[in-house]
C-alpha cells in the first residue's frame, strides 16, 4: 500500500537522544540540487511502503505548473515545502544520505510512470513515531 505521509519535525519528546546542530544545507540548496540533477525543480514527499519510509522524488515540478501539474502555486510555497523536507532529513539523520543518492542516481522521475524513491535509515522507534 503506497501512501503519502507526514512526520511532525517538531516533536519535542523528551526521549530524543539526538542533539540539535547547525544545518547549513535549506530548501534553497534543495532547489539547487534538484534543479543541477534534472533541470526542473521537482516534488518531494515522504511516502510510507510497508515497514519503510522513503524520501520520493516525484514526476512532478513542484511550482510553476497547472494546478494538476504541481502541488504549490508559489515558489514560497515550494521552498517552505522543501525546508520542511530538509528538516526531517537532518533530524533522522538521513540528509547527507539523501544528497549523495540524488547526486549518484542514474533514475530519472518518468511522468505517470517512475518516481525516485530514497530508502530512509530508520530505527523501528523512528517509524513508529
Amino acid at each position: 500500500a503506497n501512501e503519502s505521509i507526514m512526520i511532525d519535525s517538531n516533536d519535542d519528546d523528551d526521549d530524543d537522544d539526538r542533539e540539535p546542530s547547525t544545518l547549513d544545507f535549506d530548501g534553497y540548496a534543495m532547489q539547487d540540487l534538484l534543479l543541477s540533477k534534472w533541470g526542473v525543480p521537482l516534488d518531494i514527499d515522504f511516502q510510507r511502503f510497508g515497514t519503510n519510509i522513503y524520501c520520493t522524488i516525484l514526476p512532478q515540478v513542484g511550482y510553476g505548473g497547472s494546478a494538476l501539474k504541481s502541488r504549490f502555486d508559489t515558489e514560497l510555497n515550494y521552498l517552505m515545502h522543501l525546508q520542511g523536507v530538509v528538516e526531517v532529513l537532518h533530524k533522522y539523520d538521513n540528509l547527507e544520505g539523501f544528497v549523495e543518492f540524488v547526486e549518484g542516481t542514474r533514475k530519472r522521475p518518468k511522468s505517470g510512470t517512475d518516481s525516485v524513491p530514497f530508502r530512509m535509515d530508520l530505527s523501528e522507534d523512528d517509524v513508529d513515531r
